[in-house]
């Protein structure tokens, strides 16, 4: 007779997710089930989705507040403790937890920094080879945010490329991904980086508050 799966619910998915914020107390709580903790450019987001198979999983990524519809440094856990079964929660929590700690990035326990985000998602493209144009709008923000202005342009000259190589139309969010790249490299070079990127923080910050 095969075993019936039934997919965990919100509701159940929020009781165990309880467990885990009480792990986090600095960290705000969004969308019933997602840890969230910002500064100055960046939000580092741990998230627990409810899967078919009855299981949850922890992931974490960093949003780029500056750079509108960028993430990077997504991180799902390694294959033992990726997913969790309701029936393994309670003696799985300890080592999840300890798992999340030793593998998201940046850390879960260190301040949350835009300097260490940038360094990290530099040396991601660079390991797994992502050519992106989410990655690229990305880490010109970061780098144009800390004073790296001409890595930051080399990180918005490479949008347009990345799209020329697509081999197709762009869809919508990449066309609005070369439009950003080239208002932030006109920035640069009139020197108003810095006003460009505030607003796009402050746009982003009322758009949270809505």
């Amino acid at each position: 007779m095969a075993i019936k799966i039934t997919p965990l619910t919100k509701r159940q998915l929020v009781g165990y997710f309880n467990d885990y914020r009480l792990a986090f107390p600095d960290w705000r709580v969004e969308h019933d089930v997602v840890l969230a903790r910002s500064h100055g450019p960046v939000e580092q987001r741990i998230s627990f989705e409810a899967l078919r198979s009855g299981a949850y999983r922890p992931l974490c990524s960093v949003v780029v507040l500056v750079a509108p519809g960028t993430q990077v440094l997504p991180r799902f856990l390694d294959i033992k403790h990726r997913e969790v079964l309701p029936r393994e929660h309670s003696a799985k929590l300890p080592s999840v937890l300890k798992v999340m700690e030793d593998q998201f990035q940046p850390s879960i326990r260190r301040p949350l920094d835009a300097a260490e985000v940038l360094r990290l998602a530099e040396e991601e493209v660079v390991r797994d080879k992502i050519d992106k144009t989410l990655y690229s709008v990305a880490l010109a923000a970061l780098n144009a945010f800390v004073g790296n202005s001409d890595r930051a342009t080399s990180w918005c000259d490479r949008v347009p490329i990345q799209l020329a190589g697509l081999g197709r139309e762009p869809a919508d969010w990449e066309q609005e991904h070369a439009e950003y790249a080239q208002q932030l490299r006109q920035a640069i070079k009139s020197g108003q980086a810095r006003a460009f990127l505030q607003a796009h923080l402050a746009q982003q910050y009322r758009h949270e508050a809505c």
